[in-house]
């Protein structure tokens, strides 16, 4: 892979990226180096992609496992967080975001793959290695879940 191939890589999904990883971990510094680490992998890669969109699906896998593995980390389950956060995303974003964080990831990175990066389900299916129907499953749930938590903070079902 060349250089300009890497930057355009990086210009091209690095946005995504970093919304899959903090759809995870619900932390922007810790969605931050997950990203960072995810194109560092991309760097070293030695495998050859056919397309960009290849490349886009290796990036989504790999992030999705660094932001597991951090979850799992005994580290990061024995700290505490702290009370102010930096925002990267508009006012409307920042809403629909704090809705998001209090989803279980399983439910998150689905909406994410579907929505942000317009994943069919078959293909949420083969980057999760779930089953179709376990992927739209999660689809529902997530949505009512979601319709739940707007009504339930007043909004009404047209988004009042």
């Amino acid at each position: 892979m060349t250089e300009n191939e890497f930057e355009s890589y990086i210009a091209l999904y690095r946005k995504n990226i970093y919304r899959l990883a903090f759809s995870y971990v619900k932390n922007n510094e810790d969605a931050e180096d997950i990203s960072q680490e995810a194109f560092l992998k991309l760097y070293k890669c030695e495998e050859v992609f056919d397309s960009p969109e290849n490349v886009r699906a290796w990036l989504i896998r790999v992030t999705i496992n660094l932001s597991k593995n951090l979850l799992k980390n005994f580290w990061r389950q024995r700290r505490s967080e702290l009370s102010y956060e930096i925002s990267v995303y508009s006012a409307r974003e920042e809403a629909v975001v704090e809705f998001l964080r209090r989803l279980k990831p399983k439910y998150a990175v689905v909406l994410h793959l579907f929505y942000y990066e317009d994943y069919s389900t078959d293909e949420i299916a083969s980057i999760l290695g779930l089953s179709s129907g376990t992927v739209r499953t999660r689809l529902v749930r997530a949505r009512r879940q979601l319709k739940e938590m707007l009504l339930k903070e007043g909004y009404n079902e047209k988004g009042i």
